[in-house]
């Protein structure tokens, strides 16, 4: 029964977490890994100011892996749901939709970025110096979008079906590819950021192929047929529907980044943007096993809710929390306590290295309190409760980061931009918090009919 959808049904909870989550957590951190990599290759090979140009242009890489989450999150909610109530015919419907939807994103993304890439990276605070290294990055990175979108959708559908080692393969695998590409490209081929991202874009390539394989290959529980890829206009609007939250996570992450690094060109320099753009790779190693654990989780909390097996959503909740905080602890600890020597494996710069270790303590200061607010949206993802998923994912990248960092900014300076990223944790969590006690309350209602019904 394992690797299959009716061990999310039946497999013990605590077993099927850790082999659901734990290859979710290492792939994301893999994945952390080579972000951290191409910037540390990018700040040795070309310099501070070329960090500031794939810095300014992050917001633009997010967008481009949010709309992967967005077709790759949807499809699989819906698939999930559709296994656990043995509907294979709704599953293969949305998994041809899900291609559908790549082609048009990709083909948009394409044009994006060989028509704006300079007018997007002035709009999101590229100086004249820093203009160049973002634009030659971005270029790549919006060409390439397709793959991108492929390979995070196919992942997320393998593993709603319930196999999470093949959904985590293709990610390790391009993960290691690009960072061993990245010094061929930058220091071998002398491509500055441009290098970094075809490096990127290559290794996203080969991830997309082995899921393409493993779909073709008959080994998926559900199959892809030629009359499934006519976009059906139910099968769409609810996978756009289910997965507008993690986009508009991704988008508000963006749109986030874009205030913060304006506000500090305005308070600071191009190196306090080039800090900022260090700290938000490092903060990454925080919030991957986070978001592992919401990736691992979905299929189950979707499986069981759709099998009215009420008692393991709620039993995946807790374990879902307790490993989340976990996770993040453990990578929270060190960057406290050792932030100079992280700082310095990026650039040894001293006045980077100087002002990055307050920024650092300042943005990780509460992150453990990260893990509440991104397991009760992507509950909430799983369940098909489009609206409320959406209203956490706006939460504390639009509502609450973007006010503080003017407001603290304003009396601060600088230091009072990196003290958003905490001040916006904390209040997120305290407003999340009664909405999970809701949730929980209403599964065991729903478990109590269930078994009135029964009996």
């Amino acid at each position: 029964m394992k690797n299959t959808p009716e061990a999310l049904g039946h497999e013990p909870m605590r077993r099927l977490m850790l082999r659901m989550t734990a290859p979710a957590i290492a792939a994301l951190l893999v994945q952390a890994l080579y972000n951290v990599v191409d910037a540390i290759f990018v700040g040795q090979g070309v310099g501070a100011l070329a960090i500031a140009g794939i810095s300014v242009a992050f917001p633009a890489f997010l967008v481009v892996i949010g709309l992967g989450q967005l077709i790759g999150i949807g499809s699989a909610s819906i698939i999930s749901r559709a296994l656990g109530r043995r509907d294979v015919e709704t599953a293969e419907r949305a998994l041809g939709n899900a291609f559908a939807l790549v082609v048009v994103f990709g083909v948009t993304l394409l044009l994006v970025g060989v028509l704006l890439s300079d007018p997007l990276m002035r709009l999101c605070g590229a100086s004249e110096d820093v203009l160049p290294y973002a634009v030659s990055y971005v270029s790549v990175i919006l060409g390439g979008a397709f793959t991108f979108n492929l390979a995070f959708s196919l992942s997320a559908i393998v593993r709603a079906e319930g196999d999470a080692i093949r959904a985590t393969v293709p990610i390790l695998c391009s993960a290691v590819l690009n960072i061993a590409l990245d010094p061929l490209f930058i220091f071998g081929f002398h491509m500055g950021t441009a290098g970094a991202a075809w490096a990127t874009i290559i290794a996203q390539s080969v991830g997309a192929a082995y899921l393409i394989r493993h779909i073709f290959g008959g080994r998926s529980s559900v199959r892809l047929h030629m009359r499934n890829l006519r976009l059906h206009a139910g099968i769409a609007r609810e996978t756009v529907a289910i997965g507008a939250s993690p986009f508009i996570r991704t988008v508000a992450a963006s749109l986030s980044i874009i205030v913060v690094n304006r506000l500090l060109g305005f308070y600071g320099t191009d190196l306090s943007i080039a800090i900022y753009g260090i700290v938000n790779r490092l903060l990454s190693f925080t919030r991957m096993p986070v978001f592992g654990v919401v990736d691992g989780s979905q299929p189950i909390f979707g499986f069981n809710y759709g099998a009215n097996r009420n008692d393991r959503v709620e039993s995946a909740i807790w374990h879902a929390l307790i490993y989340a905080g976990l996770a993040c602890a453990v990578f929270w600890v060190v960057l406290l306590l050792f932030p100079a020597t992280f700082l310095a494996m990026f650039s040894s710069d001293a006045a980077l290295i100087r002002d990055g270790v307050p920024a650092l303590r300042w943005i990780v200061l509460v992150i453990p309190l990260f893990s509440v607010q991104a397991i009760v949206g992507g509950l909430y993802q799983a369940l098909g409760r489009a609206r409320q998923a959406l209203v956490i994912s706006l939460l504390r990248d639009v509502a609450l980061i973007i006010p503080c960092a003017f407001l603290l900014s304003h009396f601060f300076g600088t230091t009072g931009v990196w003290a958003a990223a905490s001040t916006s944790d904390i209040l997120s969590a305290v407003i999340v918090l009664p909405m999970l006690i809701h949730e929980v309350r209403r599964l065991r209602r729903r478990q109590a009919a269930q078994h009135v019904t029964t009996v």
